[in-house]
């Protein structure tokens, strides 16, 4: 009688692992999963290249496993330093094979060789090790369209207000053409809502889509970042523009910063400007910076102790 009760599972349900889960009331397993090679032919090992202070991969690493959403974070490389690295900032390493890890293998190749060894996993998250100013509150959006929403794949898109033009290849003898306006009637910035250009931060699908070679399929949605956070690194140029973006709108950890109660200082060296001036009698004389002065009284009027020990 008990076995009468049970519902009966479709074609398509019994294919998807994910929808068997659900059916028994189970969590799908979300795996995030960072790709980073070590033969980098524009930066050599630029994933664990430092920038402002941390590892290149370290800045999404951080947001992954900050965002508490993950069942299992990873790192797939080939390289030694790269998991030393990956497993400093707690991830887990898939040690790639040689047939995946060429200067021709495609991230789906790598993604499908983690998936087949993988198979608890039900939905990958594929982070990009180059877009450093990725936040947790970005990638919880954006899985929350999987399993809240019902999509099978999603990926991130910044809005991008560029004109674009056909291109005329060198001794062709055409003219070129406007591929996204009328140059008759040129919109203002203002008066255009753009459009929406894949930034390469992440692409989040189901292990049935990567089985199938997909990486974008399905019920397909796309999560859009706003172009401060869309940062990515492919050659030395964008390394010192990357690295002012980071610094102002990276994410820098959960922990906030203690409340200060204390403040000690020497007058010496603090509130002066380091020099030392000597009247015409020899007495040695210093001169206080009215500037930090102000930021002591600041500092009071907050309840904050000052003493110069």
């Amino acid at each position: 009688m008990a076995a009468a009760k049970k519902r009966s599972l479709s074609e398509n349900e019994v294919t998807d692992t994910r929808n068997v889960k659900i059916l028994r009331g189970d969590k799908p397993h979300i795996a995030a999963l960072i790709l980073a090679r070590g033969g980098s032919k524009g930066i050599p090992l630029k994933n664990i290249k430092m920038l402002a202070g941390v590892p290149l991969i370290g800045w999404v690493l951080r947001a992954a496993v900050d965002s508490e959403l993950f069942d299992s974070v990873w790192v797939s490389t080939d390289h030694d330093e790269i998991e030393k690295v990956a497993k400093a900032w707690g991830a887990q390493v898939h040690r790639r094979s040689p047939q995946v890890s060429r200067d021709a293998s495609s991230s789906l190749e790598t993604i499908q060789e983690f998936v087949g060894l993988n198979p608890g996993v039900d939905i990958i998250c594929n982070i990009q090790a180059t877009s450093p100013c990725l936040h947790p509150y970005h990638l919880k959006e954006a899985v929350g369209k999987i399993t809240d929403e019902g999509f099978e794949s999603v990926f991130a898109v910044v809005r991008r207000h560029h004109f674009r033009w056909e291109e005329v290849k060198k001794g062709a003898c055409t003219c070129t053409k406007a591929l996204n306006l009328d140059p008759c009637s040129r919109p203002r910035r203002q008066d255009w809502d753009g459009e929406l250009c894949e930034n390469g931060s992440f692409y989040i699908t189901s292990r049935q889509q990567i089985e199938k070679g997909i990486l974008q399929g399905g019920k397909l949605a796309y999560y859009e970042m706003g172009a401060e956070y869309s940062v990515d690194i492919d050659v030395d140029i964008d390394w010192p523009v990357a690295e002012q973006r980071v610094l102002r709108y990276g994410y820098f950890g959960k922990d906030k910063p203690e409340v200060v109660r204390l403040l000690l200082c020497n007058l010496s060296g603090c509130l002066t400007d380091g020099q030392v001036y000597v009247s015409s009698q020899g007495l040695e004389m210093v001169s206080l910076n009215t500037r930090d002065c102000m930021g002591i009284r600041i500092l009071q009027k907050e309840n904050v102790e000052v003493n110069f020990p």
